[in-house]
């Protein structure tokens, strides 16, 4: 089993899969003039707004709205670090009324008189500045846009969870057919409105919007390519059958392993990732090879009705080592994986007992079908010169070696973005948005992890401070922490508790004001509030969630389940420094070592690119260890059904010269080889160990173009996957396509000599 994960991979894992952050969708609206964007904007914004479907809809500048200005004026002295003993004595108080008396007799006119009176230290400005984001987009008319004013921008956040992937295509469709109703509403307004949003849309972008994306395309591209390849499958077939019915037939394994993938899968996992179905349908493409086998075995021989036992033991055993490369995924704990190979073994186990045991009721007892005898005369030909070019194939296989030993550091690919199949369009859409909303860096942030939600925003009360200091030093620019928006219990009662009775505070009034034109009187509210503050009920996070303050206490205060225990996470977001001017980087390792003593595995800090990217190397290498695994139980396999070294060793010389040489094939080629290669160098070895098998023994002329068929109906279903515009699936393609082709090119050129002569009958021996 594979080994448990560490608690900082643990904490990042469950921060991605239940992340408010995975909920967040930038939406921007183009295609007209400002002012026109400005009003579809609004109403847009408004209209989703009364949906339940969506928690927050953000569309301006205005992010504190009147309610939460009245929340903020309330619980001031419980939301300000500014709270403590010293700030209501005589000396601090003097110091602030006189500062705020010249910044209302100002003309910025940020301060109303009322407000002075009641609140003379500007807690309240100072929480507003304190608690709204640094960077934002522009404000015109209302509405945000970007900096050249030709796109409106809206941050939307669902309600449903960042995983319900069903519920985000349903929010997204929703969103589209909302914009398309503002725009025929405006429209009909008027025939000037009609001309102003010809060409106006709506672009959206975010996790959510990826997963939907990704999907549709992932179930498109099969489709397509699946057809395309089945086209020409099904050509070539018939052409060979010249039979509909064995056609039909001649399929009827593929479509039966499908089913019984996809029914294992929803069975053991709950549900079939997309991924899965459109890996798992190429993959055991396989299976054709059976129907291919079986019928050109059936058409030259009437013996057992076709069933001979050295035919269906060759195929068994190919079928045995495919299952046992495929079983190490299910170790591998990637999801993905896992469910990848469940389909795979069900639906070979099932696409070869459908062969053995159905077709044969189904089919006459002698096939009539094209005389493929002349192919498997001119293959056994290429056999027989097979010496010329054995030298040849040991020269590839030793440079390939030398080659891959020589740049095995530089060999594979640790970038977990290699296997995003998200299209690089949305990703180029994604980095525009963000870059019109002034989206701040989220790469950098720590991870705070407890048990109870008041425990984990003590801990981060602990970071404050020291972030402080940080961005004092310039280290950062600036951050955006949880207990900002809401303190820990525990705080809020520490600063109620310094807060002066009605007496003291009179005093303390009184002789700050001694020398200036104001009386105790005037600040009668100010002495009023400070009273109803020591008796105010404590803040809680139920009653920011109504407020637009709630979208960012939602993404950085979270509850998630790790194993079957409920923990709760705060995200503080790290801002980079300004350099010359311009936003720079964040030194990674200062902040580590600044922050050294109160780091621990309950709070860590992240990068996030390093830090998945090391997730995904681990993974890897696990995988790559269970794969050399599986290649030695194959061996083990082998040897005890075959129960010959020797022949055991033809068997598996072959493949690992083809695997050998496609890997540095596709090196060279400047390509660094990740997860998916494994996968595809899996399927050549799974594939290629059939065509090594019947290689190994003496066989007619008909079985051998059987092979030849057979590989080339495998490397078109595997060779349309290089036409797909998601890189992961060209990966495949590229890889299986040409490493069945070499898999079988090398074992009939280094096939046993005494297996090279013509032989009418399959082998009894």
């Amino acid at each position: 089993m594979p080994s448990e994960p560490n608690k900082k991979e643990v904490m990042l894992l469950g921060q991605l899969q239940n992340g408010a952050a995975n909920r967040i969708l930038l939406v921007g609206i183009e295609g007209s003039d400002t002012v026109t964007l400005a009003q579809i904007g609004k109403s847009f914004a408004a209209k989703v707004r009364s949906n339940p479907v969506f928690s927050h809809v953000l569309n301006d500048q205005n992010v504190i709205d009147p309610a939460e200005q009245k929340l903020i004026y309330t619980y001031r002295y419980l939301l300000s670090p500014n709270t403590n003993v010293d700030l209501f004595t005589p000396e601090t108080l003097e110091t602030a009324i006189s500062t705020n008396l010249l910044e209302l007799s100002s003309a910025s006119g940020l301060l109303s008189k009322s407000l002075f009176m009641r609140d003379p230290t500007g807690e309240v400005m100072a929480l507003v500045d304190r608690l709204t984001p640094v960077q934002s987009p522009q404000t015109i008319n209302g509405q945000w846009f970007n900096d050249r004013g030709d796109r409106a921008l809206l941050l939307v956040q669902l309600a449903s969870a960042g995983t319900d992937t069903k519920a985000q295509e349903a929010a997204l469709w929703l969103m589209q057919a909302s914009f398309k109703e503002v725009v025929q509403s405006f429209q009909t307004q008027s025939r000037e409105n009609a001309q102003k949003t010809e060409n106006i849309g709506i672009v959206i972008s975010g996790p959510a919007s990826f997963a939907v994306a990704t999907q549709n395309i992932i179930k498109e591209e099969a489709s397509r390519l699946s057809a395309i390849g089945l086209i020409l499958i099904v050509t070539i077939l018939f052409y060979v059958l010249r039979n509909l019915k064995l056609l039909f037939v001649g399929l009827l394994p593929v479509f039966s392993g499908v089913v019984a993938g996809i029914a294992t899968v929803s069975l053991g996992f709950g549900s079939v990732h997309a991924m899965t179905i459109g890996f798992g349908i190429t993959l055991i493409g396989e299976s054709i090879d059976y129907s291919i086998y079986f019928f050109l075995q059936r058409s030259q021989t009437t013996e057992c009705a076709g069933n001979n036992p050295m035919f269906w033991r060759t195929v068994g055993l190919g079928v045995m080592t495919s299952i046992c490369g495929f079983s190490t995924l299910l170790f591998s704990g990637f999801t993905g994986l896992m469910q990848l190979a469940a389909f795979s073994i069900a639906g070979l186990l099932v696409a070869v007992l459908c062969t053995r045991w159905i077709l044969p009721t189904l089919l006459p007892q002698r096939l009539s079908i094209h005389d493929l005898s002349p192919v498997g005369v001119w293959l056994r030909l290429m056999m027989k010169k097979g010496d010329h070019f054995r030298y040849f194939i040991w020269f590839l296989t030793v440079g390939a070696l030398l080659l891959l030993l020589s740049r095995q550091d530089y060999l594979w690919s640790y970038e977990l973005n290699d296997l995003s199949p998200i299209p690089a369009a949305l990703l180029d859409l994604d980095g525009e948005l963000r870059a019109d909303m002034g989206a701040a860096d989220v790469r950098h942030m720590l991870l705070l992890q407890d048990k109870t939600e008041e425990q984990v925003l003590q801990r981060c009360e602990q970071f404050l401070p020291r972030l402080d200091a940080l961005v004092a030093k310039g280290l950062l620019g600036g951050y955006q922490a949880p207990c900002s928006y809401l303190p820990s219990q525990a705080k809020q009662i520490q600063r109620q508790q310094v807060l002066p009775d009605q007496e003291r505070l009179e005093q303390a009034i009184q002789e700050a004001t001694h020398t200036l034109p104001l009386s105790v009187q005037s600040f009668q509210g100010f002495v009023e509030d400070v009273s109803n503050s020591k008796a105010l009920p404590l803040l809680r996070s139920d009653k920011l969630e109504s407020s637009t303050f709630g979208i960012t206490l939602s993404v950085t205060l979270y509850p998630v389940k790790v194993g079957g225990n409920r923990f709760y996470h705060a995200l503080i977001q790290l801002q980079a420094p300004l350099q010359n001017g311009k936003v720079g980087s964040i030194n990674h390792e200062a902040l580590q070592t600044e922050l050294l003593d109160i780091l621990n595995e309950q709070s860590v800090l992240l990068d996030l690119k390093d830090d998945f990217n090391s997730i995904y190397k681990t993974y890897l290498n696990k995988v790559l260890k269970y794969s050399a695994a599986g290649f030695i139980a194959i061996i083990v396999l082998l040897l005890l059904v075959l129960r010959s070294l020797q022949t055991t060793f033809l068997v598996i010389l072959p493949l690992a010269c083809a695997i050998l040489f496609v890997t540095a094939l596709l090196h060279l080629l400047g390509s660094q080889l990740n997860l998916l290669n494994i996968i595809g160098l899996l399927l050549v070895f799974a594939v290629g160990s059939n065509y090594a098998l019947f290689f190994s023994s003496s066989q007619s002329n008909m079985t051998l173009a059987s092979l030849l068929l057979a590989t080339t109906t495998t490397g078109i279903g595997y060779g349309v996957l290089i036409f797909s515009q998601i890189p992961i699936l060209q990966t495949i393609g590229i890889t299986v396509a040409s490493g069945v082709l070499f898999a079988l090119i090398f074992s009939a050129l280094m096939a046993p000599q005494s297996f090279r002569k013509n032989s009418g009958s399959i082998s009894q021996s």
